[in-house]
C-alpha cells in the first residue's frame, strides 16, 4: 500500500470537502427551486444552467491564468451578474450564485491542478543529504518538532541575518506552485521565501526589493525588513530547488 504524504492527504481531504460543500449547495438549490421555480421555472433554470457553466469552466480557467487581471475579471463577472439579477428581477440571483459555487467546487474536486511530472525527483534519506551552499545561503537537512510529539524533515538556512528553518513540505508546496510564499517553521526566526512580483505593491516584501527583476527568488527576514536576507542567482535558485526536492517531506 502506498503511503501518502501529509500534503497528499491534505489534497485528498480538500477534494472531499469540496464535494461535501457542493452537495450542501445542491440541497439549497433544490429548496430554492421549489420556491422560485414553482411560479416561473425559467427564473430558476436559466441562471442555474448558465451559472454551472460559468462556475465549472470560466471561473476555474480564469483563476488558473498567470495574468493577475483574469481572476479579478471572472470575480467581477460573478458579482456583477448577481447584482444585475437582483436589480432586474428577471431571474433568480440566488440560483445564479449557488450554481456558480457548485460548478466551481465540483471542478476543483474533479480536476485539481496537476503537478508537472518533471518536478518529481527521487527522495534521499535525510542522513544522506549533503548541505547546499550558494548565493550567501547555507542549507542543511535537519528535523524540527511538528505538533505535540512528531518531527518533520526541515531545511536549516543560514544567511547574513542568522539561522532559521523551513519545513520541507512548506518548501515543496512553494516550489510546486501551491503557495506563493513559504514561511519559516514555528519557533524559528520569521523568514519568508518568495519571488519578486508575488507580493502586493507597497508591501514589506516589495519595498525591500526595489529594482529586482520579477521572478527572482529571495529570502526576507523580520530581523531587517529593509532588505532581503539573500537573493538567489538564477542558477542557484534552480540548484536549491532541485536540492530541496530530494528531501523527504515526512
Amino acid at each position: 500500500m502506498t503511503t501518502l504524504s501529509t500534503r497528499e492527504r491534505d489534497r485528498r481531504a480538500q477534494r472531499v470537502f469540496f464535494v461535501v460543500m457542493a452537495v450542501v449547495m445542491v440541497g439549497a438549490d433544490v429548496w430554492l427551486h421549489f420556491h422560485a421555480g414553482v411560479f416561473r421555472p425559467s427564473a430558476f433554470w436559466v441562471p442555474t444552467v448558465v451559472g454551472l457553466v460559468y462556475g465549472a469552466v470560466v471561473w476555474p480557467l480564469g483563476l488558473r491564468q498567470e495574468s493577475r487581471w483574469w481572476p479579478n475579471l471572472v470575480g467581477a463577472g460573478f458579482l456583477g451578474g448577481f447584482l444585475v439579477l437582483i436589480a432586474t428581477k428577471t431571474f433568480s440571483p440566488y440560483a445564479w450564485f449557488l450554481a456558480v459555487v457548485i460548478g466551481t467546487l465540483l471542478f476543483q474536486a474533479a480536476l485539481p491542478p496537476k503537478r508537472s511530472a518533471a518536478r518529481v525527483v527521487a527522495r534521499l534519506p535525510l542522513a544522506e543529504v549533503r548541505p547546499w551552499t550558494g548565493s550567501g545561503v547555507t542549507a542543511t537537512a535537519v528535523e524540527r518538532p511538528f505538533g505535540k510529539s512528531q518531527t518533520k524533515p526541515a531545511v536549516a538556512l543560514t544567511t547574513q541575518d542568522g539561522a532559521t528553518a523551513f519545513l520541507v513540505m512548506e518548501l515543496a508546496s512553494f516550489f510546486d506552485g501551491e503557495a506563493a510564499i513559504a514561511e519559516s517553521a514555528n519557533g524559528e526566526q520569521l523568514t519568508f521565501l518568495t519571488r519578486k512580483g508575488v507580493a502586493a505593491k507597497l508591501s514589506v516584501l516589495d519595498d525591500a526589493t526595489p529594482g529586482m527583476a520579477d521572478g527572482t527568488l529571495f529570502l526576507h527576514s523580520a530581523k531587517d525588513e529593509a532588505r532581503p536576507s539573500a537573493v538567489f542567482s538564477d542558477d542557484d535558485a534552480t540548484a536549491f530547488e532541485q536540492w530541496a526536492r530530494t528531501l523527504p517531506e515526512d
